[in-house]
């Protein structure tokens, strides 16, 4: 963890008490009920100091009941955490930052109980709950926080955003994956803990009348209030990664319709909600996603939260990858292509719609399947990287997705890592490699498999087998080699856990009876490869193929064939990541 995250501060329930009275800082300020029970609570053991509060319990679910106030750049709100008590506790830890200011915690009992008020400090982006009594393993927990504040963007991709339309109309939009869902709401954040998904999350949204408020799952209802003001409430009845829960607010325009998708029964709800300018344009551009829906749904499985929706919303920063809420800022390029105009993202839309794809991929690969730690961030960016590959091979051919990762290769530095290391928090896992790297380590993985029908049945079983919860590499391993029936730990171990990419150069040259290799096999940085080489050439009308595993050091060897060989090739090496140049001299 980052280095903040060793000062745990833990207080037996005693010594909540004597502190309170030597005037703690930012408050363990409770009720009196909370403190009766204090009183009452028999005095828990102390803890190592280095222990994680959060380890000590699983979120089931988060229930947000937000009120915003555009013109003060102001939210006020309550936030329902329902846990599992996996050790015994007697604290319980949040995350949020110290910007927000706490009001008031309450600890919800039976159904027909008043909430107790609870004593709290909040500092260093941790809000700790003094419990009042020592809760059992497998005991159920609801605890309510009522906080207020003026959240804020960091730069112009992360944080809250407060913005107006080209009208000067409100338009307010979050993306907190680089800063962490505890930026703007309490919670147990998955920036520090991707395991723990909650089951489930509701988000019910004041806002005024003239705006809409749209969040991840399934509209329940809109109800009007007093004063101009209308809530909007949301509910997603799927796992998911906080930062992956959404609020995004403006004068929307929804604009939806059914699908039916091969694998889900009964319709999903596809919708777009876009500024009033921009619907005409959103129109276009999305067309393609019912055949997005197709080819995703053909290599991972069918679409993972169809009782929520398929949802693109407009925001004011260019994409995330919220669930069933897709924050989509990018250009419109395909109404700017047949419309004409400048696209300001035309580098990145070189392809296709950078944002569209790829943050829709995310629905399978980091929304659907997440990873058990930052470690393995790659599972979100490289295999979301890895389905614009696909994307490309559906659309436009099987050479043309080599062309699109060979571009994706020359991105990658020579000492690239996938594997981020323990102990590491979203942003200090996060670099650009997981997605490029990711991507092509995938495609050269398929290579090395070399049976296409165990490659899309082994994505398609890692999904499906961890949907919904949280994955590692070893879990994808494990999946290729049981569809597989052959090891993969070596690969593994060079190429995920390993640091650069190989670099073979030599020759092949076909004499009468025997073709001859020298190859040099140079490493970009300190890990060494064994590299599948292909050869074909032609004996007698009829085509031969030997595959041979060129060795970190390389490799010199004769190989036999007939003195009427002719026509000897290399194959599917360009689909190797690595800098290769290998020279093939063969009679015509």
């Amino acid at each position: 963890m980052g280095q903040f995250l060793q000062a745990i501060y833990l207080f037996p329930i005693a010594i909540v008490a004597s502190s309170l009275a030597a005037g703690m800082p930012q408050s363990f300020a409770a009720g009196s009920a909370a403190s009766q029970l204090a009183a009452q609570a028999p005095v828990a053991e102390p803890v190592a100091s280095d222990l994680d509060l959060r380890t000590l319990y699983d979120v089931q679910s988060y229930a947000l009941d937000l009120e915003v106030f555009p013109e003060q750049e102001r939210i006020e709100g309550r936030v329902m955490v329902a846990a599992r008590v996996l050790s015994e506790m007697v604290q319980f830890q949040l995350d949020l930052v110290d910007e927000l200011e706490v009001r008031e915690v309450l600890l919800h009992g039976d159904l027909n109980a008043e909430p107790v008020s609870l004593e709290f400090e909040h500092r260093r982006e941790r809000l700790t709950i003094a419990l009042g009594s020592v809760l059992a393993p497998d005991s159920d927990l609801r605890v309510e926080v009522a906080y207020s504040g003026y959240p804020k963007a960091r730069d112009r991709f992360t944080g809250f955003h407060w913005s107006k339309t080209s009208a000067g109309i409100a338009w307010i939009n979050t993306s907190c994956q680089g800063n962490g869902a505890h930026s703007w709401w309490p919670c147990k954040a998955s920036f520090f803990h991707p395991e723990d998904k909650p089951e489930r999350v509701s988000v019910s949204v004041t806002v005024p009348s003239e705006l809409v408020a749209v969040s991840n799952g399934r509209l329940l209802d809109v109800i009007d209030r007093e004063q101009d003001r209308r809530t909007y409430r949301w509910q997603h009845s799927y796992p998911l990664e906080t930062y992956s829960l959404t609020l995004n607010i403006g004068p929307y325009v929804e604009t939806s319709k059914e699908l039916v998708l091969d694998g889900i029964e009964g319709p999903v709800t596809f919708a777009t909600y876009m500024l009033p300018e921009s619907v005409e344009q959103a129109a276009l551009q999305f067309a393609s996603v019912p055949r997005l829906l197709e080819v995703y749904g053909q290599a991972f499985g069918p679409f993972p939260f169809p009782d929520s929706k398929v949802g693109f919303v407009q925001t004011n920063f260019w994409g995330m990858e919220h669930s069933t809420a897709i924050a989509y800022g990018s250009s419109f390029p395909a109404w700017i292509e047949q419309h004409g105009g400048k696209d300001a993202y035309a580098s990145r839309n070189a392809w296709f719609d950078y944002i569209l794809v790829h943050e829709f991929a995310h629905e399978w690969w980091g929304n659907a399947v997440s990873a058990k730690s930052w470690g393995d961030f790659w599972i979100h960016e490289g295999f979301a990287t890895y389905a614009e590959g696909i994307w490309v091979e559906a659309e436009e051919g099987r050479e043309r997705a080599d062309e699109f990762f060979l571009e994706q290769a020359r991105r990658i530095p020579r000492n690239a890592k996938l594997w981020r290391g323990e102990n590491v928090n979203s942003e200090e896992a996060y670099t650009g490699s997981i997605y490029s790297k990711g991507a092509t380590v995938l495609h050269s993985l398929r290579h090395y498999v070399n049976d296409d029908d165990a490659w899309w049945e082994s994505l398609r079983r890692f999904q499906l087998e961890h949907r919904y919860g949280n994955a590692s590499t070893d879990d994808f391993r494990r999946v290729l080699e049981e569809v597989t029936g052959l090891s993969w730990k070596r690969f593994f171990k060079q190429w995920v856990y390993g640091e650069g990419y190989p670099s073979l150069k030599g020759r092949i040259e076909l004499l009468p009876g025997e073709i001859a290799l020298e190859i040099e096999n140079k490493p970009s940085a300190g890990t060494g490869f064994h590299v599948p080489l292909d050869l074909t050439w032609e004996e007698d009308l009829e085509r031969k193929h030997k595959r041979v595993l060129i060795p970190p050091a390389g490799l010199t060897e004769n190989l036999p064939c007939a003195r009427s060989a002719k026509n000897l090739k290399v194959q599917g090496l360009k689909r190797v990541l690595g800098r290769h140049q290998v020279t093939v001299v063969s009679p015509d």
